[in-house]
């Protein structure tokens, strides 16, 4: 089971949510603020997931998302749609569903390895799914990209795998 690193620009927020994850069973040894100390403390780790608010003090999730080491996932709070599509960050609307937040958490924590890393050509599989999703369903590029999010953390499959299976029924 992977560590979790909580990250909030309020004290207050980062404690709840630290609370709210260790009444689940899960390991929150660190709290912090900023992301340079999530950078920091990553770097001493050799994976884990990352919960923190959209904009921190110094940078916004992208920014830590594309900075961590491999084996590093992100479950970023937002109160706005995000146009992000970094492979290693998932976005979650405020207010957030309790049991979707957990569900989502609780993937990533329990998975062996980064759940959201890719292998190379999954990329293709996915944008081709998108565009499906897009024209049958008359989805945004950004609708499309958290169908596909979503219902890959509720069926436990990596998002490439779905991708490939709506590629599949299409055809």
């Amino acid at each position: 089971m992977r560590e979790i690193l909580v990250a909030y620009p309020s004290k207050d927020t980062a404690l709840k949510l630290r609370s709210l994850l260790e009444c689940e069973g899960y390991s929150v040894p660190y709290v912090c603020a900023t992301g340079a100390s999530v950078l920091s403390i990553a770097q001493d780790m050799s994976e884990g997931v990352v919960v923190c608010a959209e904009s921190l003090r110094d940078m916004t999730a992208g920014n830590i998302a594309e900075h961590l080491p491999p084996g590093f996932d992100i479950v970023a709070l937002t109160r706005g749609d995000t146009e992000s599509f970094r492979s290693n960050l998932i976005y979650l609307p405020l207010p957030v569903d309790r049991q979707e937040f957990l569900s989502t958490v609780g993937v990533l924590v329990n998975s062996v390895s980064s759940f959201t890393e890719r292998n190379d050509g999954d990329d293709d599989v996915i944008s081709k799914a998108k565009l499906i999703l897009k024209e049958t369903n008359g989805f945004s590029e950004l609708q499309a990209h958290k169908y596909l999010q979503r219902e890959s953390m509720k069926m436990g499959k990596k998002i490439a795998v779905l991708a490939q299976e709506i590629i599949n029924d299409f055809m």
